[in-house]
């Protein structure tokens, strides 16, 4: 993928992944830079598409805690986005990186 504007780069890894997933696109990101929780945004118009997602941030699937998404709207009532949030600092970043090979193998694996 190639990203307009500046990106941290510990979130391109898990952007990547996540826009493999079918009807998924990430729209921006920030790894908190050891301040703020991680967090990516993320638009898809198929709320079944999430599930892949929601699976792999699972701490049951990954062994990574501390991983959730939030749909959210803004003052005029838009259509739902979602957020996926992670913890603060290196944690977020090595867990960022395990997760997106978990959905880099579930993406090219054959159903």
């Amino acid at each position: 993928m190639e990203y307009d504007g500046v990106m941290d780069t510990e979130c391109v890894a898990l952007c990547d992944a996540i826009n493999q997933l079918p009807d998924i696109q990430t729209t921006s990101s920030c790894c908190g830079h050891g301040r703020d929780r991680y967090l990516i945004s993320v638009h898809t118009t198929r709320i079944a598409a999430l599930a892949p997602l929601l699976y792999w941030l699972d701490a049951c699937h990954t062994g990574r805690r501390g991983w959730h998404v939030e749909a959210r709207t803004d003052c005029s009532m838009c259509y739902p986005y979602f957020i996926v949030f992670g913890p603060t600092g290196s944690q977020a970043y090595d867990d960022a990186e395990h997760i997106a090979g978990h959905i880099r193998e579930y993406c090219n694996t054959p159903p």
